[in-house]
């Protein structure tokens, strides 16, 4: 199976691309047993006629799980082929955009975020997924720690979380152990995450280890008043909420406690490299970088909750979330179904949870698995599910407007930090524009 499909994608990759894409695979897998006959009968083939569903994604060609779960459902239920029609990744929003404007039929369609998902069910590119929830008795919502109730638009649900991710505040435990300084801990105020990279901060030139690191993103900052809920990004009169936040950033910034964010905006520096070289003590990412750091880290580590003014300490989750959705032009949607219910369940949340990844489905066996990383990788922190294993509220909600005000906050985000506005003018500028568009 993967030879062939190794040889369909070499042999077709330069076709693809002139398409914008790489070339469809095709994929499947013969089983035997009354189960596997059932479902293969519930998935669309009543009569044993095998379908082939087409599935719409990124990095299929370098990502083993998506190989391994893909080929495991179809071993499970051997009436549903796939073909996987593969878009580069940072074309991905885009291209997915224009090619279901033309109408292409696409069963499954992964959504790298949910201000694409948006944009897609506005257009009507999505088909909505509550009657195929409501005739399934075996999938329960509840699996999804509230994020599927999080995709819903007037009243109508269009997505079943893939992955999801966690913001959570990462520290070098070597560092802090040299300094003699406390680790950090869950339900942190601001100002005592100041007053450690403020003691974690040492060195000068290029032997200078910065208390923190700030990305470069928005939410390096929103995220931390996200988590409160005392700001929503589509709703501009919440705006305010940010002060605090951008004022202690911007604080550590002119003391040298974190990196200046226009020579790290220029210089395209990226935080992983920053944390692997032991060159911040701390920094604030999402649960992705757990696979990361499993894979690159030379030193012990741990994470807590992100601190914030209102004292809340590890009881909420805040971040994106991966959902996978069914075509609204597809030929084969109860076949689809199926897919995403195998791949977004628990066999599928196991295989990418063994990746190191942090799958949109939550259960034990996921948990145990996050939770046994130590004995795999000694420097990884023990009771990571703790971090996992709670209520998430997603960073950006649903709203058919959501890239454009992306583009307002990242543009006043930038003066804000970069001194061409001062926090109170950069957040009344974002509020003003953001209104605007609504």
């Amino acid at each position: 199976m993967k030879k062939r499909l190794v040889r369909i994608l070499a042999g077709l990759l330069a076709v693809g691309m002139l398409g914008g894409c790489s070339a469809p695979a095709s994929g499947g897998g013969s089983g035997s047993g009354a189960d596997s006959s059932a479902a293969g009968s519930q998935a669309g083939a009543p009569s044993g006629e095998k379908v082939t569903i087409r599935v719409a994604l990124w990095d299929y060609s370098n990502t083993e799980y998506y190989k391994k779960m893909f080929d495991a459902f179809s071993a499970k239920h051997p009436d549903i082929q796939y073909e996987v029609v593969e878009f580069a990744a940072d074309e991905y929003p885009t291209v997915i955009q224009t090619q279901l404007a033309g109408k292409q039929n696409f069963d499954v369609v992964f959504n790298k975020d949910l201000p694409t998902l948006s944009l897609l069910v506005s257009q009507g590119h999505i088909e909505p997924l509550d009657s195929f929830i409501a005739a399934d008795s075996e999938f329960d919502t509840k699996n999804y720690s509230g994020l599927i109730e999080q995709l819903v638009v007037e009243g109508k649900t269009y997505g079943v979380p893939f992955r999801k991710d966690n913001s959570l505040l990462y520290y070098n435990k070597d560092l802090f152990d040299a300094a003699g300084v406390e680790y950090p801990k869950d339900g942190m105020t601001m100002q005592e995450y100041a007053d450690l990279a403020e003691k974690m901060t040492s060195g000068s030139g290029n032997d200078k280890v910065y208390g923190a690191h700030m990305h470069t993103w928005p939410s390096n900052v929103t995220q931390y008043a996200r988590r409160t809920e005392v700001y929503t990004p589509i709703d501009s009169s919440t705006y305010e909420s940010l002060l605090p936040y951008y004022q202690t950033q911007l604080d550590l910034q002119s003391k040298g406690y974190i990196q200046d964010f226009g020579v790290l905006k220029s210089s395209s520096i990226h935080y992983s490299g920053v944390f692997y070289n032991q060159q911040a003590a701390m920094l604030e990412i999402g649960t992705w970088f757990i696979n990361m750091l499993c894979e690159n880290a030379t030193f012990n580590w741990g994470v807590v909750s992100l601190p914030n003014d209102a004292g809340i300490g590890n009881e909420v989750a805040v971040g994106g979330v991966t959902p996978v959705s069914i075509g609204a032009y597809g030929k084969n949607k109860e076949a689809a179904w199926q897919f995403i219910k195998y791949i977004c369940g628990e066999e599928g949340a196991l295989v990418v949870a063994q990746s190191g990844i942090l799958p949109g489905y939550g259960s034990d066996a996921v948990f145990e698995i996050f939770d046994s990383l130590p004995q795999t990788y000694p420097g990884a922190p023990e009771g990571l599910s703790e971090y996992i294993d709670l209520p998430y509220i997603i960073e950006f909600p649903m709203t058919a407007k959501a890239k454009d005000i992306i583009t307002v906050i990242e543009e006043e985000h930038g003066a804000i930090m970069t001194g061409t506005a001062g926090p109170e003018e950069g957040l009344k500028r974002m509020m003003e524009r953001v209104n605007a568009i609504q």
